[in-house]
């Protein structure tokens, strides 16, 4: 009986710890509290949570002393005998993939969500070992990958995001090709190609490629031509949907929408069921929410941004409207000059620990302004907005320093604009 040592208490773990268990194999689970070396003497295998960083003591233990790592990612596919369909990219995952498993699920059964998404691929796995997993997975995720090969995988974009944790953007990079690196001929690539980091992506696999441009000769794909969504393939186009019938805001959700119809229509599944399914499409939470209006100021609630190319393409979901922008936070290495061409931002106000190291670069394009507070951020942008402008709250950064995650700045958004309202 191979004896398995999970590192990492939180939900990943338990799950891989319960699917160990139920394989025959005898686990324990650990954290940075509990752990000590001598429970490594008689050790098989390590399986690692994804909040695990490669540079934590636990990988260098492991190689000192011969005893194989993973993923908890990678343990779950050891037992999985069905298709998987992976999404990536450093925004958009968890919209898009929920986006292929609605759509699928329409006309299929053993259709199963998970990864990132919240839900741990081991426990998918412990309720049934085939079918189709659409699986969210992160850079984390990813790294920690061995065997793993999806039929189809998804690269939405890239910019620089975690740093914290891979310190170089070229590992950032490296973590996210691992993905279609292990890929071969049979499976799918389905790539964002207004991008390059992207569209260059090393497979083995077929590639397919959306865009918001029509696309070149010898590119089959996806494309955005006016309000349409154009299916290209063997240089025949054909009209899959008008974005004008979108419930979502955002150039985001129509890359989006363009990815998943992509695999969609590799999988077998007709137009109509496509277009029923973005057509009927409730967004996720924090995600260019609209959450009312103020004195005629239009507020949107995007508090799931943690980039600075989620802000961007934000703002770029308003190109008639001046924006008032609160943004801040913990800084992840995001580069905020790319915004300096954005005309519509009329007033950045910033929050949190990193407000003044980012408002020493966006002082150079815009007019900035600071607050102690989410609610004193919002009672000054009613100040500076006016009639048919818009407060978009898109804080570009991650949340930990103010708030428990972004769902609880989300909330807390949403209060103070109800509060406000009454």
């Amino acid at each position: 009986m191979k004896n398995v040592l999970i590192y990492g208490s939180g939900k990943s773990g338990q799950a891989a710890f319960l699917l160990a268990k139920e394989k025959g194999l005898s686990p324990f689970i650990v954290d940075d509290k509990s752990f000590d070396e001598k429970y490594l003497s008689d050790i098989d295998l390590i399986v690692v949570s994804p909040g695990i960083p490669f540079f934590h003591k636990i990988f260098k233990l492991a190689k000192k002393k011969g005893i194989e790592i993973v993923g908890e990612t990678e343990f779950a596919y050891r037992f999985w005998k069905g298709k998987v369909i992976a999404v990536t990219g450093t925004d958009g995952k968890s919209t898009t993939t929920k986006l292929i498993y609605d759509i699928l699920k329409r006309e299929r059964k053993d259709i199963f969500i998970g990864g990132n998404y919240g839900i741990p691929f081991s426990e998918i796995v412990l309720e049934k070992e085939t079918g189709t997993a659409v699986l969210e997975l992160s850079s984390f995720q990813i790294y920690t990958l061995k065997s793993f090969k999806p039929d189809t995988a998804v690269f939405l974009n890239i910019s620089k995001d975690h740093l914290d944790w891979h310190k170089k953007f070229s590992h950032y990079m490296y973590s996210k090709y691992k993905l279609f690196k292990l890929q071969n001929e049979n499976c799918v690539a389905i790539l964002n190609f207004d991008n390059s980091y992207t569209r260059d992506t090393k497979t083995k696999g077929k590639k397919l490629f959306f865009s918001l441009k029509e696309l070149p000769e010898n590119y089959s794909g996806i494309f955005l031509k006016e309000n349409l969504i154009c299916v290209k393939k063997n240089d025949k186009k054909e009209e899959l949907i008008n974005v004008e019938d979108f419930p979502v805001k955002g150039i985001h959700f129509i890359q989006n929408v363009m990815a998943a119809s992509l695999v969609a229509l590799e999988e077998g599944v007709s137009k109509e069921s496509i277009k029923e399914t973005v057509e009927n499409f409730e967004s996720l939470p924090y995600r260019l929410e609209y959450e009312g209006s103020i004195k005629g100021i239009d507020f949107y609630n995007d508090a799931k941004s943690t980039t600075v190319q989620s802000l961007l393409m934000a703002v770029r979901s308003f190109p008639e409207k001046n924006l008032v922008v609160i943004a801040g936070g913990i800084d992840k290495g995001g580069d905020f000059s790319l915004l300096k061409n954005e005309k519509n931002i009329k007033k950045f106000i910033l929050i949190g620990r990193d407000k003044e190291k980012i408002g020493k670069i966006l002082s150079k394009y815009f007019d900035v302004d600071y607050a102690a507070s989410l609610e004193e951020a919002v009672k000054k942008s009613i100040t500076y907005a006016e009639k048919d402008d818009v407060v978009l709250f898109s804080p570009a950064c991650a949340s930990f320093d103010m708030f428990k995650n972004y769902i609880d700045r989300g909330e807390k958004f949403k209060r103070i604009i109800k509060g406000l309202k009454c």
